[in-house]
């Protein structure tokens, strides 16, 4: 940005950088129906060690809001995190026991209801 501040032996004058402030999209604004159904694919296939991704907050190989991110880049972890939490409050995603066979003990792990997948 110019600074006004020329002279006759400096008669461009100054120039200063600056920042334009970005605002992050609305947490489901753009997404797509593909998007989102690539993701709730990946969350029911599980991990490649036959866990299960997880909503739990302290979550971290197992959680299942990076992969949100992985199908919608744009968007950010809290919105992220966010529209996981939406798809469990509808009965989308299902939180159910299972057999962890990494950690050889019960735990829970997400499941999709196929059924309330986005069209």
């Amino acid at each position: 940005m110019p600074l006004g501040n020329g002279t006759k032996d400096y008669p461009s004058g100054d120039e200063v950088q600056t920042v334009i402030r970005w605002h992050p999209p609305k947490t489901w604004d753009g997404l797509s129906s593909v998007q989102l159904n690539a993701a709730l694919t990946e969350i029911e296939a599980g991990l490649p060690n036959g866990q299960r991704y997880s909503n739990d907050g302290n979550a971290t190989d197992r959680a299942a809001w990076p992969i949100i991110q992985r199908h919608c880049p744009d968007r950010t972890e809290h919105q992220a995190r966010e529209i996981i939490k939406t798809w469990v409050k509808s009965g989308l995603l299902i939180r159910e026991k299972y057999d962890d066979p990494v950690a050889r003990k019960p735990r829970y792990g997400l499941r999709v209801d196929n059924s309330k997948r986005p069209q």
